[in-house]
């Protein structure tokens, strides 16, 4: 069985509004899958419930620990997360006091080939430094599902081209990514899946198929979606 975590009949609202009703979706290892739809249908709200931070309404979300391995699951947080006297040595001392699984020698060498200076605050970074401050911090810990909010925003160009290799090269074998993003042009070809949220529902797709049988671009094809959505 290849299956990380399973969500089922999963409900979760906000002030009597409901986001998910009734949500299910599996997520297998050794897959980076982007997470897509419009502002306000529940990406960050998915990936919290995935992460177990916030927990569902009604239904259940169900971790495979023995396929996951001790460490489990890998939230990427924003800069936001850190104190604003903290250099970047200080987030990755922070990181390794937190979780046993950090790995404090691989951190510190991203770093090193990023060009972000440890001794620099964090509040003193570019956007794409914090950013990619922070994919480093999450990649260094030996997990087996990676859940990525907007990860790329804010990162330059070249980066977005590497990321897939950077991804691939940094994490462990069989481990699977959930990147939310609205990025679609810039990242589309990194994704082997997609989970399209719209009206409280999830599309779970192949990007292969998407593009053999719909002759179309994941966002050509998303891009519809939405707008037969929007004249139904």
């Amino acid at each position: 069985m290849d299956e990380l975590l399973q969500m089922r009949g999963v409900r979760k609202g906000y002030g009597g509004a409901y986001i998910f009703q009734n949500l299910d979706l599996t997520v297998s290892k050794g897959r980076i899958v982007g997470l897509i739809g419009d502002n306000g249908t529940g990406k960050t709200t998915l990936l919290r419930l995935m992460a177990g931070l916030i927990p569902p309404d009604d239904g259940e979300v169900i971790r495979q620990e023995s396929i996951l391995g001790k460490s489990g699951i890998s939230y990427l947080a924003d800069s936001s997360w850190f104190y604003g006297w903290m250099k970047v040595r200080d987030a990755v001392s922070f990181y390794s006091n937190f979780y046993q699984d950090f790995d404090v020698n691989k951190a510190r060498l991203l770093l090193q080939e990023s060009s972000i200076e440890p001794g620099k605050k964090i509040r003193h970074l570019s956007a794409g430094e914090a950013q990619r401050l922070c994919m480093i911090l999450a990649v260094s810990r030996k997990a087996g599902l990676y859940l990525m909010d907007e990860p790329a925003s804010g990162m330059d160009p070249a980066f977005k081209k590497e990321l897939k290799h950077f991804l691939l090269s940094c994490l462990p074998e069989g481990a699977a990514v959930i990147m939310a993003t609205h990025l679609l042009k810039d990242l589309e070809t990194l994704f082997d899946d997609v989970i399209l949220l719209k009206g409280g529902e999830a599309l779970c797709l192949r990007t292969e198929e998407i593009r053999e049988k719909c002759h179309k671009s994941v966002e050509e094809y998303y891009l519809e979606v939405r707008n037969n959505a929007g004249n139904a």
